[in-house]
């Protein structure tokens, strides 16, 4: 009876651990400030999320536009999981707001505190990356385009590569 006792309680706990299921799918790629954010990082879908025992699963992103000079677009997106934790941000320098538009200079950052504190980034002229701003509406508060770029440790020289890259927010 004790060794069942055991058996039951160990199914029901290997029952309720949770583990992340990954998503099969990026969110799609839109320009009405919808709060959506995701890429490929070695050909593994990533977007943001963070589970808090309190708050439960919450989206994780964040988005600022910062009108002093240089005037620059901050967005932050990140997963965390108890001691689990990985952060992307991108910074975009300078960006033109009329018609289709592009920027002068863009800076991607992604971090996996898990595997090293060293990040892996990108600071390079438009002609270096593949990156488009689909909508800069200031009035609206919106921003939203499309990213790829390979990402480097300045120290080690270990890289990532990141595709199929879109991002529709609110600042």
């Amino acid at each position: 009876m004790k060794s069942a006792i055991i058996i039951f309680f160990s199914i029901l706990l290997l029952a309720s651990c949770k583990k992340e299921k990954m998503p099969d799918a990026l969110p799609p790629i839109t320009t009405e400030g919808k709060g959506t954010f995701g890429c490929k990082i070695n050909g593994e879908i990533w977007i943001p999320k963070t589970q808090d025992e309190f708050l439960g699963n919450n989206f994780d992103l964040v988005a600022i536009y910062e009108e002093d000079l240089p005037k620059r677009i901050s967005m932050g997106a990140s997963k965390k999981y108890g001691d689990f934790k990985q952060e992307f941000s991108i910074y975009i320098y300078q960006p033109i707001t009329i018609g289709v538009l592009d920027t002068n200079i863009i800076s991607m950052r992604f971090i996996d505190v898990n595997v090293s504190f060293e990040p892996y980034e990108i600071t390079r002229y438009k002609q270096h990356t593949n990156f488009n701003i689909k909508r800069f509406d200031i009035s609206n508060r919106i921003v939203s385009g499309t990213f790829e770029g390979l990402l480097v440790k300045p120290i080690t020289k270990d890289s990532i590569k990141i595709t199929e890259g879109r991002f529709d927010v609110r600042f």
